[in-house]
């Protein structure tokens, strides 16, 4: 990926990335996005949270899907800080792991 690409890109992203970390139902489902794409298999999107996001958010969120759908590309990839994505999966793995959520709800 090119420089300039992964700056628009990570410029775009930052603010779901940053949203992601506080303590908001929005912040809820802009892990999910994030994280869904970085690891399909233990994070899944509940496609009706996005709903909580406003605008700015939703259209990251949309970003996010298409460079991973559409490119191939991995949110994590769009930034230099590797351990970013592994501080947002301690962040939200009790919660929002789908092992976890399985218990929570008895599935």
């Amino acid at each position: 990926m090119d420089a300039a690409f992964k700056a628009q890109g990570q410029k775009v992203v930052q603010p779901l990335v940053d949203l992601a970390f506080t303590d908001t139902g929005a912040a809820e489902a802009a892990a999910q996005v994030l994280l869904s794409c970085y690891d399909g298999s233990r994070y899944h999107l509940c496609v009706r949270d996005l709903c909580l996001l406003d605008d700015k958010h939703y259209q990251a969120a949309l970003l996010v899907i298409r460079l991973r759908i559409e490119k191939g590309i991995e949110p994590h990839e769009l930034f230099d800080d590797t351990e970013l994505f592994s501080k947002l999966c301690k962040r939200w793995d009790t919660q929002l792991n789908v092992i976890s959520r399985g218990e929570q709800y008895e599935c």
